[in-house]
Formats: C-alpha cells, sequence, structure tokens
C-alpha cells in the first residue's frame, strides 16, 4: 500500500507586513520622543521667515534714520561714529543701508561692552541703539535674534546647531517611517488612503488626517528636513553632495597671512570701491567684514537673480593690497554648488518670492499637526486596548 504525504504551504507574507511592526515602533518612538521639539523648530521657523519684517516692525527706532537727509556718511565715516561712542570698539562688520532713509547696522567687540550689534543714522552716525544677539530675551530689541538662535542652535552655539542637524536626519527616518506606513496597498487604493472619515469616531478622524495629511505634504516636509540637515551640519552635507556632483572649495578655508598688530590695511572706503568696481550682474553691495586674521575683506553682494536676500555672491579682497584673490559665485558654478546655495532659501522661504513664503510658513505648522493627530491617536488606541 502506497502512503501519499500531502503538504500545506502557508502563504508568504510580504516584506512589507514582516517589517511594519518595526517601522510602527519606529515611527511613535521618534514621533513621541522628538515630536515637541519638532513642533517648536517649525513654529519658530514659521516666525523666522519673516524675520528682518517682523524685527524692524518691532524696533523702528533702531532701522530707520531720524531725518532725512541728501548724503549720507560713508563706510569709514559710520566706523569712526561707533568708535567715538566705544573709543576701543573693533568693528568686524558693516551692513549698508539698505534703502533711503536705512539704517548702518554694525558688529563690533569692545571691552566691558556686552553689546555686539549696533545701529547707527546714516545720516549723522548718531547711534540709534545696540544689543547683543546672543543674549536671550523676549523684550523688543532681543525678541528675532533670541528666536533665530534658538531656531538655529537651540542657544547652545555650535553643539546645538549639530544637535538640530542630527535631529533634521532623524526626522527624515520618521517621515521615511510614516511613508512605507501610510502607502496604500492596490486593495486599498489612493482615494480610500486620502480620505478622512470624520463622523465615524474621533480615533478614525484623528488616524485619518494623520495619514492623509502626511501623504499630501510629505514632499514639503522632506524638503524641509533635508535643507534642515545642511543648515545644521553644513560641512557634511557639502561632503555627501560632493560624492555625487562636482562641488567648489570651500571659501572660508582661503586666507592671506594674518594682519601684524599695528600693521595698516585697506580702508574701509577702500574694500568698498574695490568692491563697487566689480560689481556685475546687476549686483548691489549689502556689507562688508573685516577678517584681519584672514588677512582679508569679504565683501557680500546680490545679484538681481539671487536665490537669497542676503546674497550669494562673495569678493575677497587682500587687506594689504587689495587685489581680489577670489570671486564665490555659487549660482554660477558647478552642479552641486548650485545646489547648495539653493538649500538655505527653500528653508527660510526666500526661494520663491511672496509664495515661498507662504509655503515654508505652512511647512513650520505641519509638526504641530502631526505631533497632535499622532498623539492623540495613540493614546486613543492604548484606551481601547485596555477597555
Amino acid at each position: 500500500m502506497r502512503i501519499t504525504r500531502t503538504f500545506t504551504h502557508r502563504p508568504r507574507r510580504s516584506l512589507r507586513r514582516v517589517i511594519r511592526p518595526t517601522v510602527q515602533w519606529l515611527h511613535r518612538w521618534l514621533g513621541l520622543t522628538l515630536g515637541l521639539l519638532l513642533v517648536l523648530a517649525g513654529l519658530s521657523g514659521s516666525l523666522l521667515v519673516f524675520n528682518h519684517e517682523l524685527d524692524e516692525r518691532l524696533n523702528p527706532q533702531l532701522f530707520h534714520n531720524r531725518v532725512p537727509c541728501a548724503a549720507p556718511l560713508d563706510v569709514a565715516g559710520a566706523v569712526a561714529s561707533l568708535q567715538r561712542q566705544w573709543p576701543q570698539a573693533k568693528v568686524g562688520s558693516v551692513y549698508l543701508p539698505s534703502h533711503p532713509g536705512a539704517s548702518y547696522g554694525l558688529y563690533f567687540k569692545a571691552p566691558g561692552v556686552g553689546d555686539a550689534e549696533a545701529m547707527l543714522d546714516s545720516c549723522s552716525g548718531a547711534v540709534l541703539g545696540s544689543r547683543s544677539r546672543e543674549e536671550f530675551g523676549l523684550d523688543a530689541p532681543r525678541l528675532m535674534p533670541s528666536l533665530q538662535r534658538w531656531h538655529a542652535n537651540l542657544l547652545q552655539g555650535k553643539p546645538g546647531r549639530a544637535a538640530l542637524g542630527w535631529l533634521a536626519l532623524a526626522w527624515v527616518a520618521l517621515l521615511a517611517a510614516g511613508l512605507l506606513l501610510a502607502w496604500p496597498t492596490p486593495a486599498q487604493g489612493w482615494k480610500r488612503a486620502l480620505n478622512v472619515r470624520w463622523r465615524q469616531n474621533a480615533y478614525r478622524a484623528n488616524f485619518d488626517l494623520h495619514r492623509s495629511a502626511g501623504l499630501l505634504a510629505i514632499v514639503l516636509m522632506l524638503v524641509t528636513a533635508v535643507t534642515g540637515f545642511y543648515n545644521g551640519l553644513p560641512e557634511l552635507a557639502r561632503a555627501l553632495v560632493g560624492q555625487v556632483a562636482p562641488v567648489s572649495a570651500e571659501h572660508r578655508a582661503i586666507a592671506l597671512p594674518a594682519l601684524a598688530k599695528g600693521e595698516a590695511g585697506i580702508s574701509w572706503n577702500d574694500a568698498k570701491a574695490i568692491a563697487e568696481q566689480h560689481l556685475s550682474d546687476g549686483a548691489i553691495l549689502l556689507a562688508l567684514n573685516r577678517l584681519p586674521d584672514r588677512g582679508l575683506y569679504q565683501v557680500r553682494l546680490r545679484r538681481a537673480d539671487d536665490w537669497q536676500r542676503t546674497g550669494t555672491l562673495r569678493l575677497l579682497i587682500d587687506i594689504r593690497s587689495g587685489a581680489v584673490i577670489e570671486t564665490v559665485n555659487p549660482l554660477a558654478g558647478p552642479a552641486g554648488d548650485r545646489f547648495l546655495a539653493a538649500l538655505f532659501p527653500l528653508h527660510s522661504g526666500q526661494f520663491g518670492a511672496a509664495t515661498g513664503r507662504a509655503v515654508m510658513v505652512g511647512a513650520g505648522l505641519l509638526p504641530a499637526l502631526f505631533f497632535i493627530t499622532g498623539l492623540s491617536t495613540w493614546i486613543m488606541r492604548r484606551r481601547r486596548k485596555t477597555a
């Protein structure tokens, strides 16, 4: 007698079903542990889209001349006016008036003076006010600088900036996990995945809103996270981009012998005049930075087609001879330079004018939406399990 043995084959579980519990755990705990920090970063970022406008509105006395004039002070005159107020002040940067009637902005260091930023009437040279951008405060002069420092480095300088870079990378992982969980199967279809069943119950409404909004906003959030990673860890991001696209040498590494104590260099006015001879493509002069430790003046310019308000074009001028030793123009550089030059304008809403600002304000509000709906869903699910 022949015995026939039959075997039952269990259906193979799809890879998605196998890894889903791990992905759920990752998404849940990244969201719960990092969510509140992402919410605060997002809300502060939404306000910082209008950083300059809000700062000017809160402190009009710092940004506008007291009386109009036909011939404003030159750069050297503004520096001299500051040094009459603080004779031992060493001025590092001068931001030129952005329009007729606007003030000068000077960054300086002076013994025994806590403030490091001063605004001067560009007609009379009178000091309109000064403040420290490193001192936390919620009063009008310190509010926007404090908010900017919180968003950029958690008020912790370089370590905080790096921490936010890694936070942005963790956010990418959180978003990737959420996308994998929310991606509809062929049986579900996109219509069901994007539908929010408001009337079924609170749990279902929160869950559906969390999923559908996540699918709709995933690209915007990934752009915000990736650009945030660059802002926090620019050297690492630059190195990674350099692996796939040509990137120019970092101009911050360019240096000449330091200016010796007592050694004369070209004046502020000389540096400005030299820079003005190299203006092209509708560029305008924004600021001059005096860098004696690197033997340079760095001049900041903005092209007519620039992507950011503070400009991407730089001139490096020999502080001794006045020779232009380097022109840094990422917008005319290789593909890697152009990509990197777009990241900060994208993150700050400067790319795309009013539309770009509106989009990035919305991006800053999204972490709050996802934290609230995600936390509510998790709490209601736990209650249902223990009921």
